[in-house]
């Protein structure tokens, strides 16, 4: 079994994507064949050690909005990938313990968002504009669950046909120079709306830390300098790294 794992790291993402990849494979006790497809303007492989399976695609991004919605696209780009399944993670991504493939892997799977039963339980973060692709009414008669941007994946052709159909909606939102209020996450959401995922991962459930920076500094400026952190892991490409208060810490 061949899963793929998209990685977007461009700016400072990329000394997180080389941290999630690092830790992924150190604590991955699984047996399928893991391929992280990493997009950036920076080759990770030597950042990263030998045995690992990369592929890089170049891409650049001016903007944090043009990165975030850069998924559906960099996804629809592996769709005569070897894989088997196609998961994306977002390259903030953190993990901290042992894990298989089991607790994600599905046909087509979404990640509960933390706050789906917090401070969403009321009101959904949905978008709410009705001249937009993503939009959800507040009378939706469904049941409603709120979904990562952050995790999603399945089956190849199931997540070809996924991607495909939300790259559609950004598509004819741009045509109307509106930009949904999550971003990518918003037609992810309307798209799990009206047609759920077979599997949803609870947040009890899932095993890695979203969001987790590791206070490199506001990760949407353009200009944030990493360059002395891409010095330290490049010095220690064969060990882990965690990142405290912007620090770059080998475990």
């Amino acid at each position: 079994m061949n899963i793929g794992i998209v990685v977007l790291a461009t700016n400072s993402y990329f000394i997180l994507g080389v941290r999630f990849i690092k830790k992924f494979m150190y604590h991955y006790k699984g047996s399928a064949t893991i391929t992280f497809y990493f997009f950036s303007e920076v080759d990770p492989a030597p950042y990263l050690p030998d045995n690992i399976n990369v592929e890089y695609r170049y891409m650049t991004n001016g903007s944090w909005t043009e990165g975030t919605n850069s998924k559906f696209k960099s996804i629809l780009s592996l769709e005569h990938s070897k894989s088997d399944y196609l998961f994306y993670f977002d390259a903030d991504t953190n993990v901290q313990s042992e894990f298989t493939e089991e607790w994600f892997l599905g046909d087509m799977v979404g990640g509960q968002h933390f706050g789906d039963e917090g401070f969403m339980k009321e009101n959904k973060a949905y978008d709410r504009n009705p001249n937009s692709q993503a939009y959800v009414p507040l009378d939706t008669p469904l049941t409603q669950h709120y979904y990562y941007g952050a995790f999603f994946g399945g089956k190849k052709d199931n997540m070809i046909q996924f991607c495909k159909k939300l790259k559609m909606y950004q598509e004819l939102d741009q045509m109307i120079n509106y930009e949904p209020a999550v971003n990518d996450e918003s037609y992810i959401n309307k798209e799990f709306h009206y047609n759920p995922p077979t599997k949803m991962v609870l947040c009890g459930d899932f095993k890695f830390a979203i969001s987790d920076k590791g206070g490199i500094g506001d990760t949407r400026d353009m200009k944030l300098d990493i360059e002395a952190h891409k010095a330290e892991i490049l010095k220690h490409k064969n060990q882990l790294f965690e990142i405290w208060n912007n620090t770059i810490n080998v475990v």
